[in-house]
């Protein structure tokens, strides 16, 4: 065949139909001459005129269904995982042993402390008063009160007058304290109830399911971690709401009188009564760092309980009767 019928036999094959009737173009590439023997396009082989490309009507099908093959595996793989899982949950066996070991010990102790942290602070509320006098308008001693308590938002709680009308033609309402002192309060607070719900979880799960928790690796981890994280919480929301407290009795204390500006006008005169006894709150941050501290120590009783803390080789060797390894190996 002479080289224009070798062209057109080119020709004819770039638009070529498949057995199911769709038509296929042949794939790009460099026309080219091989060796003189007719056309070709690069890279095919001896003999081919184009490279063409099919297709199979079942590719498709055999695409979804290994997608739904997988979909369906990972779905099993679930159900498994799911299974076993209630299967160690429904295996609850109440082992009070561990409540003498100090690792549930000490939880027990972080429990009430928790309680005791919390309620003290959050359940506090008390009042400041002063006596008010201005001889030219009110021949009687007045007493203006002021209440506050958790969340200490001391810049809403206004002064209060006694029924009758203004003391000393002064509208004390919109008067009130110095100060906001919500965020260390409420933190604080909220904190040690979470850990006291951890608490509550973590001796469910020593009491309930010792196996589990001793032949996890993942648990004691996360018990450990929990635990070192919770012990510089405490540190830090103590410290936090110290620091608030002190302020809380300045704002509230005797320096009242003399920031608030009725007092300061001529003729009328304040005289500091007394603020409610602040010992809860005290006690409160003696719990946060007696927390502190339990949490802190506990750290080590998890620690062993993970698997970072294991006995070396020549230690376990020399207990049982062996010979230690050789270094190196």
């Amino acid at each position: 065949m002479d080289r224009v019928g070798q062209l057109g036999t080119v020709a004819v094959s770039r638009r070529k139909r498949t057995w199911y009737g769709e038509v296929v173009r042949p794939r790009s590439g460099n026309l080219g001459w091989a060796r003189g023997n007719g056309p070709r396009y690069a890279g095919a082989g001896w003999g081919h005129a184009c490279a063409t490309e099919t297709r199979t009507p079942g590719a498709g099908l055999e695409g979804r269904g290994r997608g739904a093959s997988s979909m369906a595996s990972n779905i099993y793989l679930v159900r498994q995982r799911i299974s076993r899982l209630g299967q160690r949950m429904s295996s609850f066996q109440l082992n009070l042993n561990p409540l003498k070991e100090p690792l549930g010990f000490i939880k027990v102790l972080e429990l009430i402390a928790s309680i005791f942290a919390f309620a003290t602070c959050g359940g506090f509320k008390g009042k400041t008063e002063f006596q008010v006098s201005c001889p030219s308008k009110v021949p009687d001693n007045k007493t203006i009160t002021a209440a506050f308590g958790y969340p200490f938002r001391l810049n809403e709680a206004s002064f209060q007058a006694p029924p009758g009308g203004n003391v000393c033609e002064v509208d004390w309402k919109s008067y009130v304290l110095i100060g906001d002192y919500s965020s260390s309060a409420q933190f604080y607070v909220t904190f040690a109830v979470f850990v006291f719900l951890y608490c509550i979880a973590a001796l469910l799960l020593y009491v309930g399911y010792t196996n589990l928790y001793r032949d996890s690796r993942k648990l004691p981890m996360a018990d450990f971690v929990v635990t070192l994280v919770a012990t510089f919480l405490w540190l830090v929301s103590t410290s936090a709401w110290a620091k608030a407290l002190t302020d809380i009795k300045i704002a509230t204390g005797p320096n009242i009188v003399q920031e608030l500006m009725p007092c300061n006008q001529q003729g009328v005169t304040c005289h500091f009564l007394s603020v409610t006894s602040m010992g809860s709150l005290n006690v409160s941050v003696i719990f946060g760092f007696l927390n502190m501290i339990l949490w802190g120590g506990n750290a080590w009783f998890v620690y062993k309980e993970t698997s970072l803390h294991s006995p070396s080789n020549t230690s376990t060797s020399h207990s049982q009767g062996g010979v230690p390894p050789p270094a190196g190996i």
